[in-house]
């Protein structure tokens, strides 16, 4: 074989194999929790052929990733944005989703993340016109020292009244904002486990049933048992927050708004129009507009008179040409009067050939002036 020929070959394949390392090193991306909880994702871009680039989110790090943005220079280097409304007291990941001109896409590797619930708090800036926000104030329920869970003043009220009717535990408050769960002794030869949800009281099993309630909980849903001690069993639903809300109308999607926004629209719709949202899951809400019902009103130019009879009444009859005609129920044409001569014209029933309701159309210098109906009862 040609040297020389031997020699470009070399070179060929020595650049396609350095150029398939590049694209297969797995891009940077830094992601970091700033103040007032929100995430800032950093990528840097490997890839000058990119021609999309949007970040994704997911509370597992295989699956289930949604985009929560989608870059409008996807060719630069490097780039950040910022999650306003990460998901709160779970852990996230995020990953960059990059496609590549002539089709080719690749990912990042997902980086996690947590981001504590805090107390929300409604402390505007103070003003000569407007009072403070009051605090919104949560009571946290303890159980040996461990808090299970923060409920607002129904919620707290609710759970208070479920413990005192229904059990036999005590409450014992350890500050203004704290309160300390304190279960009573169970029996061992009553053997009743107690299933909780959130501040109720769920329902009350045998162990036999027990077991086959927690092996349903297992197999079937995404639901966890937490256990409080061996005869109260707290059962936490699998809750996912949906990063955007779909609101269709007709079936046609009119746009996607995350829950903060979906909120303020719900509420314009509630509070500025009659319009109903009807909730078809967690993620899809559907738009049905008011309709009116039609409310019938007589027709000042063709109507029936106190005697029964069909009246034509049009003003300025010389200096306009009016034209009527008649339709059946059915839509179908009856007759039709070609001018109208007088200002007040009276037909006589032997005009239509039965009783109940007749449309019409009245034209002005053969312009459709009115479309309406009447009533014309028997003799």
């Amino acid at each position: 074989m040609n040297p020389v020929r031997c020699l470009v070959i070399a070179i060929c394949w020595m650049l396609l194999t350095s150029s398939a390392q590049a694209q297969n090193t797995s891009p940077e991306i830094t992601v970091r929790e700033l103040t007032k909880g929100k995430v800032q994702v950093s990528w840097t871009n490997p890839y000058e052929t990119c021609i999309q680039l949007a970040v994704q989110r997911s509370t597992d790090s295989v699956n289930n990733f949604r985009t929560i943005f989608s870059s409008l220079s996807p060719e630069l280097p490097s780039n950040g944005y910022v999650d306003p409304r990460p998901l709160r007291g779970v852990r996230t990941y995020y990953r960059i989703f990059y496609v590549l001109l002539g089709g080719a896409y690749y990912f990042s590797k997902a980086v996690p993340i947590e981001v504590k619930w805090e107390n929300p708090v409604i402390t505007p800036a103070p003003s000569s016109r407007t009072k403070p926000a009051p605090r919104i104030e949560l009571t946290s329920i303890y159980l040996k020292g461990t808090e299970l869970f923060k409920l607002g003043a129904g919620e707290y009220a609710h759970f208070r009244d479920s413990i005192n009717h229904k059990t036999k535990d005590n409450l014992k408050r350890m500050n203004a904002n704290a309160v300390e769960w304190i279960p009573a002794p169970v029996k061992k030869e009553d053997k009743l486990i107690s299933i909780y949800r959130r501040e109720s009281l769920l329902l009350q099993l045998t162990e036999g049933a027990y077991q086959r309630f927690k092996d349903s909980i297992a197999a079937k849903t995404k639901d966890t048992l937490y256990m409080i001690d061996p005869y109260r069993i707290q059962l936490r639903p699998f809750a996912v927050t949906p990063a955007f809300i779909s609101v269709y109308r007709n079936d046609s999607l009119i746009q996607e708004l995350d829950p903060g926004l979906y909120r303020r629209f719900r509420d314009s719709i509630a509070m500025n129009t009659r319009d109903t949202l009807f909730s078809i899951n967690s993620y899809r809400i559907e738009v049905h507009p008011f309709a009116p019902k039609y409310a019938w009103r007589a027709s000042n130019f063709v109507y029936t008179n106190a005697k029964g009879y069909v009246t034509i009444m049009v003003p300025l009859v010389k200096q306009h040409h009016y034209r009527v005609v008649f339709y059946d129920e059915d839509n179908s044409e009856i007759f039709q009067i070609r001018a109208v001569k007088e200002a007040e014209l009276v037909l006589d029933k032997t005009n239509f050939v039965h009783a109940g309701w007749f449309s019409f159309e009245l034209f002005e210098d053969d312009k459709l002036k009115e479309r309406n109906k009447f009533y014309l009862s028997r003799d």
